[in-house]
């Protein structure tokens, strides 16, 4: 064979194994994720933890929490802001209730969204659990977009809050007993058109819990971790708004699968077919995003961590497609960030 012909076969070669190495490389799935999360305006109120917050309309708000003042002392907050991501804006509205002598700046309250209409209550505002209820309309004049609504059954902080047709459910988390305080397993469901409250069964946890999880996909919410007498509870259920269904735990190696997800104080949010939970506390703050797989009942850990680093007690929530988190606490710090997440698959 002469030399032309050799360089032919040796570049028919060449390009035969560099379009074999190509299908490969994106048949094991090693897409780059180093970009899964980015920076945005930071939070307009103070370095803020145990905030709450709920989306109206594609602009989430971020209401209450804890932060230091100026003596370094820690200080419960009635701040709400808003956040349009369309402009990457914050705005100031009104504080939770200012105009109502019950409200009081709290952490670990409670919030969820039903229709055009904000709900926040409950938490802890240093000296006492809280039970109070609050709507916010985010269309009212300034100085009256919160009113007051029915008070929660028992004083609660720290617990899960969600909506499945229309109607609130909020349960587990801190509550007041004879003496002292505990955690609990109970849940309320709450009607707004008739602004009242009712105790439904106990959720079958278990353990009793505060810092739990929960995320919302269609008509089912999927709700677990928290940490209970010092352990962090595997079980992990799903509601749909009459009865609870047991899942995989989130500790699990089974032979198909090995890893364990348990932990507390975690920001929880969903995309498309996926719930995500991103850093939260297992004895001290971490980082690690962690995907679970609706349709197959399993989680797995291959997503970039945290943007801005390992925390508990962040805020978090979810417009069209993408994740936000926002504040949180690692050890005495405390954060003002906000990151969005844009899952590579």
């Amino acid at each position: 064979m002469n030399k032309k012909n050799w360089l032919l076969v040796l570049s028919a070669f060449v390009v035969t194994v560099t379009s074999f190495s190509s299908c490969k490389k994106s048949n094991d799935n090693t897409e780059d994720k180093s970009t899964e999360w980015f920076q945005k305006a930071a939070y307009k109120g103070p370095q803020t933890s145990s905030a709450a917050s709920f989306v109206i309309k594609n602009i989430a708000y971020v209401t209450t929490g804890q932060s230091n003042n100026a003596g370094s002392k820690p200080v419960n907050l009635k701040n709400t802001y808003a956040y349009d991501p369309a402009s990457n804006t914050w705005s100031e509205k009104d504080p939770l209730a200012d105009n109502n002598a019950e409200s009081s700046g709290r952490r670990g309250a409670i919030a969820f969204a039903i229709g055009d209409f904000g709900y926040v209550g409950g938490g802890n505002d240093g000296a006492n659990f809280l039970k109070d209820f609050y709507k916010f309309d985010p269309s009212a004049e300034k100085g009256k977009q919160w009113t007051k609504v029915a008070d929660l059954p028992i004083v609660l902080a720290n617990a899960v809050a969600f909506t499945i047709g229309g109607k609130a459910y909020v349960g587990t988390g801190e509550t007041t007993i004879a003496n002292g305080t505990s955690f609990t397993n109970q849940f309320f469901k709450y009607d707004p058109d008739l602004n009242k409250w009712e105790a439904i069964p106990d959720a079958p946890f278990t353990a009793k819990r505060k810092g739990a999880f929960v995320f919302v996909s269609g008509n089912a919410a999927y709700v677990g971790g928290g940490v209970s007498n010092g352990g962090y509870p595997a079980d992990f259920y799903k509601f749909d708004g009459s009865k609870w269904t047991q899942l995989a735990d989130l500790n699990r190696n089974d032979g198909t699968y090995s890893y364990d997800m348990t932990r507390s104080n975690a920001a929880a949010f969903v995309i498309g077919n996926s719930g995500f939970l991103a850093g939260g506390l297992k004895g001290t703050a971490i980082s690690s995003v962690v995907k679970y797989n609706i349709s197959g009942d399993y989680w797995t850990s291959d997503n970039t961590a945290l943007g801005g680093g390992a925390r508990q007690d962040a805020v978090a929530y979810t417009i069209g497609s993408t994740g936000y988190v926002a504040t949180g606490l690692n050890g005495t710090t405390r954060f003002d960030d906000n990151w969005s997440f844009v899952p590579v698959y």
